[in-house]
């Protein structure tokens, strides 16, 4: 089994918080039969028990965030996405005959805003994959990383380029134009 980490953020650590995400998290890790590291920020701001899992395992990487009234409510909906997320990128995998998990293969993480007093901030922004891919893999990642923009090389034109979800549902592309 692979390590879980969990952090507090303005709330009190609590023991029975952190065993249940153990617990939870143990049991994903037995159905996806892959040891993962896991952690976990369990925070609270204003009215918002906020639950986000960062996994990392061999060849994957996934974010997961939710938000409740209640802590434990927000780790049962994080973990059901982490479990969603694992189980179809090992489907993808087995479909495309890799195996259930490559070497690895990709990291990235999502824009983070946190709101408060005045101007948002940004917290972080690392969703560059700086291995060459095609715009179809890019995509990909979209889900798999759970992110609503992923820059990356396009292995066409050796540019870097965005695909980003639309609010209409579909996904964007662009790229440096040649002038």
């Amino acid at each position: 089994m692979g390590n879980i980490a969990v952090t507090f953020r303005h709330v009190d650590p609590s023991k029975p918080l952190k065993e249940y995400v153990t617990e939870k998290l143990g049991k994903i890790q037995k159905v996806v039969d892959k040891p993962f590291d896991s952690h976990v920020t369990l925070s609270v701001e204003k009215y918002r028990h906020i639950a986000e899992v960062f996994v990392t395992g061999k060849g994957i990487t996934i974010k997961a965030f939710e938000s409740t009234d209640n802590l434990y409510s927000a780790i049962d909906l994080v973990c059901d996405k982490v479990e969603r997320q694992l189980k179809k990128y090992r489907e993808k995998r087995k479909e495309k005959g890799q195996g259930p998990f490559p070497a690895p293969m990709v990291s990235g993480s999502s824009l983070t805003i946190q709101e408060g007093e005045g101007e948002p901030r940004i917290i972080r922004s690392d969703n560059f994959l700086p291995k060459p891919m095609s715009v179809e893999e890019a995509v990909h990642h979209l889900d798999l990383l759970q992110v609503d923009v992923v820059m990356f090389v396009n292995q066409e034109t050796n540019q870097p380029s965005v695909v980003f979800r639309q609010q209409d549902g579909n996904i964007g592309f662009t790229e440096p134009s040649a002038r």
